[in-house]
């Protein structure tokens, strides 16, 4: 069972490995369910997307230790989100292949970067813009920002989800160029009547009646 198997690999790349008791997997999927409650997506739209991530992020780790480390992964209804920066093109390259050839995948967004390891300072300067966006959305009554992704990147910020309309995404886009530092903002957000999502719901239907998940 596919539910069974996203609770099965979390356990084995989840970040605290003291977690994967029976008690750990049961919260774990637990937050998954209750996150999905709030946002737009569904519940299987959630743990589907939890799937492909933990696959995708499972084929990064045994490639090599660095892709890992360099390559952030985010799904969003079966669109995956590649960020962050890596020494080689090739490794670039490898990363695409790897997002697409993931089950479930329909449409990859590489914004990768092929450059030298952009060093502490730098890194924390991205962590710094995040956390201030972040903590803007979340205090935006304006804003449902469990619906809303960041990720910045050599100070460009990266915004993936899902948007209750055109208004919501123009005022998220707003407040992320109004964070200090901040050179660029790149949305990969959908809204919820967007046709592309009504294209996905019809693929995932799809999968679900041949599979008969």
């Amino acid at each position: 069972m596919k539910i069974k198997a996203i609770l099965v690999a979390a356990c084995l790349i989840g970040p605290a490995l003291a977690a994967c008791t029976p008690a750990g997997v049961l919260i774990g999927s637990t937050a998954v369910v209750a996150r999905s409650v709030v946002q737009e997506r569904t519940t299987m739209d959630a743990l589907r997307d939890t799937e492909i991530k933990i696959s995708m992020e499972n084929q990064l780790l045994n490639h090599s230790g660095e892709l890992f480390r360099d390559v952030s992964v985010d799904v969003t209804e079966g669109r995956v989100l590649l960020a962050g920066s890596v020494p080689l093109r090739e490794h670039k390259i490898e990363a695409s292949r790897m997002a697409w050839e993931t089950g479930g995948v329909i449409a990859v967004d590489d914004e990768l970067t092929v450059a030298e390891d952009s060093g502490t300072m730098a890194y924390l300067a991205d962590v710094r813009i995040s956390n201030t966006l972040r903590i803007a959305l979340l205090t935006d009554r304006k804003v449902s920002s469990v619906n809303y992704n960041v990720e910045t990147v050599d100070r460009v910020v990266h915004l993936t989800g899902l948007a209750k309309s055109d208004s919501e995404l123009q005022r998220v886009i707003r407040r992320a160029q109004e964070v200090s530092g901040v050179e660029r903002v790149v949305s990969h957000v959908l809204t919820i009547d967007d046709p592309r999502r009504l294209q996905s719901a019809g693929v995932n239907d799809s999968v679900t009646a041949t599979t008969g998940g």
